[in-house]
């Protein structure tokens, strides 16, 4: 378990630096938003289902060279994250899976969605902690 959780605190700090740098996250909706902060990875989201919009039309706004693709782990998210990839490419917009893919890996079915991994990665603390 403390290995799991310095795998993904590793991950989250590269992710923090590359939206420092800009890049904007581009996550499903509020919740997964809420998520990103208690993780302190504060950036720039965009959401796809709080918009009202379609997600062609969400996509289309979209004024970036690069995006975070980080939705859900399930089965939705994995299908949800191909039509965004297509999307984006078609837009000439570099979408990046690598952050998602790796952190999915690592929580399997632990974690389903974004708005769990908070309160996984806390209670991989606790189970880390030495008991006395």
């Amino acid at each position: 378990m403390e290995r799991k959780l310095n795998n993904l605190t590793k991950i989250l700090e590269r992710l923090c630096k590359e939206a420092a740098c800009g890049t904007p996250i581009l996550v499903e909706g509020k919740k997964d938003v809420e998520a990103l902060r208690k993780l302190n990875i504060l950036c720039t989201t965009i959401t796809v289902k709080d918009s009202g919009k379609v997600l062609e039309d969400v996509l289309e706004e979209v004024r970036s060279a690069e995006v975070i693709v980080f939705v859900d782990f399930d089965r939705h998210g994995s299908e949800l994250a191909k039509k965004i990839l297509y999307q984006l490419e078609h837009r000439r917009v570099k979408a990046n899976l690598v952050f998602w893919r790796m952190i999915r890996a690592l929580v399997r079915r632990d974690v389903k969605d974004v708005e769990g991994l908070p309160s996984y990665i806390e209670s991989l603390k606790e189970e880390a902690k030495p008991t006395a």
